[in-house]
């Protein structure tokens, strides 16, 4: 967010005539606010989280040219954008000004609330480019951006909410068309990026019983069960670097279809910590299941020893992406930014896999008790293993101080990803150590947890809270400071604007905490949400 500075131009008197010198954003038809006229983003697009629009426009003398030329045009408050289909033939979407709006939004504020990543460079600009050639994709860009904006905005409309399961259900139905085993050309960069798009609506946004949420997880894996034993024959690591072995950035724009692309090796992995996320919930597993099923079974140089192996070798498969995207282009700052965290991303990937296993051993635990006592060795071995890799990364997080901002990518992407592992140990020491209470090693986690979360939310406010959403709720449930717990519950409750995923958690710690207090010991997290509305905190 920008500031005003000592030369920054004031907002204007409002009793005074509008500005003539405003972004096109505050003074369009539709809108016809004063502005501020701060640059390079004013007070009120800052505000609302809008696209705030500097541009050069045409001259009276051009528009009117322009005008007399799409005269003929009916309905001239729309635009026809033409987007390449299948070869089939050529396909058209009518895009209204709030379709617009939501592209701009989901191009820049949009990446920037999900990743850390310059947008411009980041996956979502590729995401966009297939948006632009696949109607599905471009549907979901606009449902999703078009939720999210009206959430973050004062106050919601309804018919926002129903503008945007519209698109939704187009999405849906070209979905089915898509994977329909009649359709000989799939295009499966396209497919993942719609099928990663809706899991993320669902998350965000989606019914109390996380139905929708679970159905695409199912099609999801039923898509890498069908197709993932010939896709993913990843190079082996010791015929030399994998980022050396010959990759393909998208299949739809090469000739080799029986290899995964480096665009959908890393869509798969960020479909995956969804998948892990909605595991912990008790709602998801399906994708990891089908994704280490084949990577662990698969013969020769591609046989892996453990599931967080097998993944991070899919996560170092994908890693030359951006360079392939951009080329010659690509800037040398960004590549250098990539180097630097590469590492916290890896850590991210690892920590969705121990994630999903420590989900399965809690399913275990609830079936067979004594297997499960084995399992959680062999788990906690994995999460020990994982901590001793990232050794730095952890005693990095830990010397943070708080007079340290987030402007440096790296420290926001350590204060938002290193309190992930520390929830993993918090979750296994609940299913493992259920009856036991709080240890060195939970008191630890808690700490780190809650330091990090405080820093994040005192430079960036409840923007870093909701990439911190999932530790601070494993947090508030095995805390026993009640200072800590009731921050907790007020971040929950300030969070709950920007999806209703928030909100139903919110409700959860609350009913969940004076629950096990009156009990005096934990109340099993997964059968509880059994039997109230669910949500996915990724």
């Amino acid at each position: 967010m920008v500031g005003l500075s000592d030369n920054a131009v004031q907002p204007p008197s409002r009793s005074g005539p509008r500005s003539r010198r405003g972004c096109w954003t505050c003074r369009s038809p539709q809108v016809k606010k004063r502005c501020d006229e701060r640059r390079p983003t004013c007070g009120r697009c800052t505000r609302l989280s809008l696209h705030c629009d500097y541009s050069l426009r045409p001259t009276l003398a051009q528009r009117r040219r322009k005008e007399i030329a799409a005269h003929a045009q009916e309905g001239s408050s729309l635009t026809i954008v033409r987007l390449a289909a299948t070869s089939t033939g050529v396909c058209s979407l009518t895009l209204s000004n709030t379709d617009h709006e939501a592209i701009r939004f989901f191009r820049t504020a949009f990446a920037k609330f999900h990743h850390t990543k310059n947008p411009d460079y980041s996956l979502f600009s590729i995401m966009f480019d297939i948006a632009q050639e696949d109607p599905m994709v471009m549907h979901m860009v606009i449902s999703l951006g078009i939720l999210e904006m009206d959430h973050r905005r004062p106050n919601k409309e309804s018919k926002q909410e129903q503008n945007s399961r519209r698109h939704y259900t187009s999405a849906l139905g070209f979905m089915r068309d898509a994977v329909s085993p009649r359709n000989e050309s799939q295009d499966i960069d396209a497919i993942y990026t719609a099928l990663w798009l809706m899991l993320l609506y669902e998350q965000q946004f989606g019914d109390a019983g996380c139905k929708a949420y679970a159905n695409h997880l199912t099609g999801a894996a039923s898509l890498l069960q069908d197709r993932g034993q010939r896709l993913l024959q990843l190079p082996s690591s010791t015929a030399g670097s994998l980022e050396k072995a010959p990759v393909l950035l998208r299949r739809s724009h090469g000739q080799d279809g029986s290899k995964l692309s480096v665009y959908s090796a890393r869509i798969i992995v960020w479909i995956s910590l969804l998948d892990a996320a909605a595991a912990s919930s008790g709602i998801g597993g399906q994708v990891n299941g089908a994704l280490f099923s084949i990577l662990l079974n698969s013969g020769g140089s591609n046989k892996y020893a453990t599931p967080v192996e097998a993944f991070s070798r899919l996560h170092r498969y994908s890693n030359p992406l951006y360079r392939l995207a951009w080329g010659d282009l690509y800037p040398q700052p960004e590549l250098l930014d990539d180097v630097e965290n590469r590492n916290i991303y890896a850590l991210l990937g690892q920590c969705g896999q121990l994630r999903f296993m420590v989900a399965q051993l809690a399913v275990l635990y609830r079936k067979d008790a004594a297997a499960a006592a084995l399992k959680a060795r062999d788990v906690d071995v994995s999460i020990e293993q994982v901590g001793y890799f990232f050794t730095e990364l952890m005693e990095v997080a830990s010397d943070l101080s708080l007079d340290t901002d987030n402007s440096h990518r790296l420290v926001a992407n350590i204060r938002a990803i290193v309190p992930m592992y520390h929830a993993v140990v918090l979750d296994f020491m609940r299913v493992s150590a259920f009856d036991q209470p709080l240890g060195d090693r939970q008191r630890h986690a808690l700490r780190e947890i809650l330091n990090m979360a405080y820093q994040s939310f005192k430079h960036d406010g409840d923007e870093a809270i909701i990439r911190v959403a999932w530790p601070l709720f494993m947090a508030a449930l095995e805390t026993d400071d009640l200072l800590h717990r009731d921050w907790v519950l007020d971040r929950f409750a300030a969070i709950g604007k920007y999806g209703k995923n928030f909100e139903r958690a919110h409700r959860f710690l609350k009913e969940m905490i004076p629950a096990q207090q009156n009990l005096g010991r934990r109340i099993e997290l997964r059968a509880r949400l059994e039997r109230t509305e669910q949500f996915v905190l990724a």
